[in-house]
């Protein structure tokens, strides 16, 4: 089999192994696992995030607890920083699909001595995964102590896959059909507006109202507003009771 042949054949086989997990986490794990295959790698880690774009969960290969530890305590409160997995990253069309760190040539006075250093790392290569709402929930790292940069060949092997990966992550955001269907028969009843279906939805799902004013693009005073009118139609005063009264139904 000609050499192009076995390489798409590989990918193939990788997508087919990966269509048939049923939770991001098995994804991402798969992804992981065989990944090396098209982009080798010496240390990777995955974290997951929840819909307010915080971690938690992680799947680490060839990396320590301690160091996600140290990591995770160090960056907890830094949103804005360069290398914070907490930094916002909505999905976008004028965003790269891969991130490459040449890191002796990054220059950080925290992270790079305090994090890079210590693992020997010369070269990352970072993706995200997200939802439907267009909010990260995967992020991966593929990390490097040998000395070799990341060929074009192994990248744009990555480029391919990515979008195909990304794909199947969104269908696990997808909900039962007769769970989307009683939930607008609902909304329907009570005349929600299409802006307040869509807050509402965002409720049930957990997504705190701060990140449904960036998951909308709407101000904050406007999401509570929209809040106050939902649970006013429905006669409830909580998120709780919102799930409560949706469970009933």
């Amino acid at each position: 089999m000609a050499k192009d042949a076995l390489h798409w054949k590989m990918m193939f086989d990788l997508i087919s192994v990966c269509s048939r997990e049923h939770t991001p986490k098995g994804l991402a794990v798969s992804i992981l696992e065989h990944i090396g295959d098209f982009c080798p790698f010496d240390q990777g880690f995955v974290y997951f995030f929840d819909g307010n774009g915080r971690v938690c969960d992680q799947y680490l290969k060839n990396i320590s607890d301690r160091c996600s530890v140290l990591y995770l305590d160090y960056y907890i409160h830094a949103d804005e920083s360069k290398y914070s997995c907490y930094k916002e990253y909505r999905e976008a069309q004028s965003h790269p699909l891969l991130k490459i760190h040449d890191w002796e040539k990054e220059d950080s006075l925290d992270f790079v001595p305090n994090f890079i250093r210590p693992r020997g790392l010369k070269y990352s290569a970072s993706f995200v995964l997200y939802d439907l709402n267009g909010n990260y929930r995967t992020v991966f790292s593929l990390d490097r102590t040998r000395p070799a940069p990341f060929q074009e060949q192994e990248l744009e092997s990555l480029r391919s896959l990515i979008p195909v990966f990304n794909g199947i992550h969104k269908n696990f955001y997808y909900e039962e059909f007769n769970q989307t269907e009683l939930r607008m028969k609902l909304w329907q009843n009570v005349r929600l507006t299409e802006r307040e279906i869509q807050v509402a939805n965002l409720l049930c799902q957990g997504v705190s109202p701060a990140n449904i004013s960036r998951t909308l693009y709407i101000a904050p005073k406007t999401t509570y507003r929209h809040i106050s009118n939902i649970y006013k139609k429905l006669h409830v005063s909580s998120r709780q009771e919102l799930l409560v009264l949706l469970l009933r139904q």
